[in-house]
């Protein structure tokens, strides 16, 4: 049985709003700018959206046990603030004028995965969803992964091959959360593959 989050709650939105600038705060008050640090933040916030599926996958008895339905009913509204987040991180640059002297491939891959960003985040919303239906709704949503290898590439360039970027160890959790991210959805195709199989030959016999 699959499950679809067709709710989000106004009081999970706070929480992951208060839960964000709390982030973001203690980032900022690493050394880490204040753009930079939302970016860090938004980034997570993607990475805890791609996980919650492999997760339901390889470990669905967790849904019986974690309190406040977690974790999957709270995929709408962490993809919702990542797009939020990311807006307000373009606009930064965008007030900056960064762009006007250092504007690259990899900021139009970013600009091309927040307009898919946006698209998903209103497909988030409970009477969309509804409307699309579940189907539909989970066929669309799998450009989710195409926004995060987007992002991703984005955000490594940014941070280990343009010259002159400061050094901090934010950079190293960015290839480390996209690495857990590939394993878990590899780790739960596989056990879907297999599922299949030991299925298909139980009807066979």
């Amino acid at each position: 049985m699959r499950i679809i989050d067709a709710n989000n709650k106004l009081l999970n939105h706070i929480i992951v709003a208060l839960v964000s600038s709390l982030l973001i705060y203690a980032l900022w008050s690493s050394g880490i700018r204040i753009n930079r640090s939302i970016a860090g933040v938004s980034f997570f916030l993607l990475f805890l959206t791609l996980i919650v599926g492999p997760i339901m996958q390889l470990w669905r008895p967790l849904l019986k046990v974690l309190p406040w339905n977690l974790p999957w009913s709270w995929r709408g509204e962490l993809g919702i603030w990542f797009t939020l987040l990311s807006a307000v991180h373009v606009f930064l640059i965008f007030d900056g004028r960064q762009w006007e002297t250092n504007f690259y491939l990899s900021d139009i891959i970013g600009l091309v995965a927040l307009f898919l960003a946006f698209i998903l985040a209103a497909t988030s919303l409970n009477k969309v969803i509804r409307f699309l239906g579940v189907e539909s709704w989970r066929w669309l949503h799998t450009l989710a992964y195409v926004v995060f290898y987007l992002v991703g590439f984005h955000t490594i360039n940014h941070a280990f091959l343009r010259q002159g970027r400061p050094e901090d160890w934010l950079h190293w959790m960015y290839p480390v959360m996209m690495v857990i991210v590939v394993l878990l959805q590899a780790s739960a195709f596989i056990k879907t593959v297999i599922y299949q199989r030991r299925k298909l030959k139980e009807e066979q016999s």
